[in-house]
C-alpha cells in the first residue's frame, strides 16, 4: 500500500449496485478521514470489470481514469489493486469471491454472501486462510436510523422486546437471479441479527410464484427467538406502493422506522399495554393501555453506502473485525436457506393436495 495510504479499489460488476459504488470512491471519499486513523484513509476508484459491452463503455465514459476489464480474471492477474466490491449476480458470489481472496485482495461483497450455506461456509473459511477482509454488504447496519434503533435496545429504552415486524414491498424492481425472499429479506435478517445478538430458533415461512414458476415474488416469514421474541418479514416485488418499514415493540415502548419518510425516519411512542391486577378481586386481572408521546429524534443523514465502504476501508487499514462480518453473512444465508426450505415443502405440500 501507498504511504499516502490511499487504497486502490477495484469494481466487479457495473449493474444496479455497481454505479452508486463508483459514485461514491470517485468523489469526496478519497479524501475522508477515518476516526480510528491518524492520518487521511483514502481509497480511489482504480478498475472496474464488467462483462457486458454497454456497462463496460458507460462506466469508460464516465470514469476514464479508472481501467476497464471486460473480464475480471484479467483485472486479478495485473495485481494493482487492493480491495475489490463484487457486486454481481449471487450465484457468481462463490467463484468470484473465492478467486480474489486467492488473489491476496480485500473483498466487499453485495449481499447475500452467497447462494447456500456451502458456499458461504467455504468463502468465510477462505477468508481466515488468507488473512484478508472479507465483509458482506448489509448496508442497513449503516443506517444512522438502525443503529439508533440498536442502541435504544441495548440501553433498555424500549425495555423487553417483545416483537418486530418487517415490510418490504413494491412494484419491483424484478430479479432474475433470484425470488423476492434472497432478494429483500437478507436486509431484514441482518438488521434481527445485529439487534438482538442472537439467530432464529424457528421459522415458517409461506410464498408464492404468480409471476414466474419456481421464484416466488410474495413471501411471509415469521420467525421464533430467544426469550420469547417474535418477528415476522413480508418481501414482495408484486405490491402497489414501496414501502421499507419496521415496527419494534417493547414493553415499554415502541418505534417505528420508515425508511421512505424524507425526514421523519424514525417515531418514538411512549405506548404499551398490559394486564394489571384488579383492586379487589381475586385472580382478576384488567387489561390496561398506556397511551404517551411521540418523539421523533433527530439522525445524522450520511449515505449508508458511504459509511459502509469507509468501515471496509478502516477495517483493512486497522485490522478490526467488519460489523457485517463473514461470519454474520453466513448466519443470514443459514435462515434465507431454511427459510427457503420452508417454501419448497408448503409448495410441495399444496400440490399433493390438489
Amino acid at each position: 500500500m501507498a504511504e499516502s495510504r490511499q487504497l486502490r479499489v477495484g469494481l466487479i460488476g457495473f449493474g444496479l449496485w455497481g454505479p452508486h459504488y463508483a459514485r461514491i470512491l470517485a468523489g469526496t471519499m478519497g479524501s475522508a478521514r477515518l476516526a480510528a486513523c491518524a492520518e487521511p484513509a483514502a481509497a480511489r476508484l482504480a478498475a472496474c470489470a464488467e462483462p457486458a459491452a454497454a456497462r463496460l463503455a458507460a462506466f469508460e465514459r464516465q470514469y476514464p481514469a479508472a481501467r476497464a476489464y471486460a473480464d475480471y480474471n484479467r483485472l486479478l492477474r495485473d495485481g494493482d489493486v487492493d480491495a475489490v466490491i463484487v457486486a454481481t449476480p449471487t450465484s457468481t458470489h462463490r467463484e468470484v469471491v473465492e478467486r480474489c481472496l486467492k488473489a491476496g485482495v480485500h473483498v466487499l461483497v453485495e449481499k447475500p454472501l452467497a447462494g447456500t450455506v456451502a458456499d458461504a461456509e467455504a468463502l468465510a473459511a477462505l477468508e481466515k486462510e488468507t488473512g484478508r477482509v472479507l465483509m458482506v454488504g448489509h448496508t442497513f447496519l449503516f443506517n444512522s436510523a438502525v443503529r439508533a434503533i440498536k442502541g435504544y435496545i441495548d440501553d433498555g429504552l424500549l425495555g423487553e422486546i417483545r416483537y418486530l415486524y418487517f415490510t418490504r414491498t413494491g412494484l419491483g424492481p424484478i430479479r432474475q437471479d433470484v425470488n423476492a425472499l434472497w432478494d429483500l429479506a437478507p436486509h431484514d435478517f441482518s438488521m434481527l441479527r445485529y439487534w438482538l445478538g442472537s439467530d432464529p430458533i424457528d421459522l415458517v415461512a409461506r410464498g408464492q410464484s404468480f409471476l414466474k414458476p419456481d421464484t416466488e415474488d410474495v413471501v411471509f416469514v415469521t420467525l421464533s427467538y430467544p426469550d420469547r421474541v417474535l418477528a415476522s418479514v413480508h418481501v414482495s416485488w408484486l405490491d402497489p406502493v414501496k414501502v421499507r418499514s419496521v415496527t419494534v415493540v417493547g414493553d415499554r415502548k415502541m418505534v417505528v422506522f420508515d425508511d421512505t419518510h424524507p425526514t421523519e425516519k424514525l417515531r418514538i411512542y411512549d405506548k404499551g399495554a398490559d394486564y394489571q391486577p384488579r383492586e379487589g378481586g381475586f385472580a382478576e386481572f384488567i387489561a390496561a393501555v398506556r397511551d404517551g408521546d411521540i418523539v421523533i429524534p433527530r439522525l445524522d443523514q450520511r449515505e449508508p453506502l458511504r459509511e459502509q465502504l469507509e468501515h471496509f476501508v478502516d477495517c483493512i487499514i486497522t485490522g478490526r473485525r467488519p460489523i457485517a462480518s463473514a461470519d454474520d453473512g453466513v448466519a443470514v444465508v443459514k435462515v434465507l436457506e431454511r427459510a427457503q426450505r420452508e417454501l419448497r415443502a408448503a409448495s410441495s405440500s399444496r400440490l399433493g393436495m390438489a
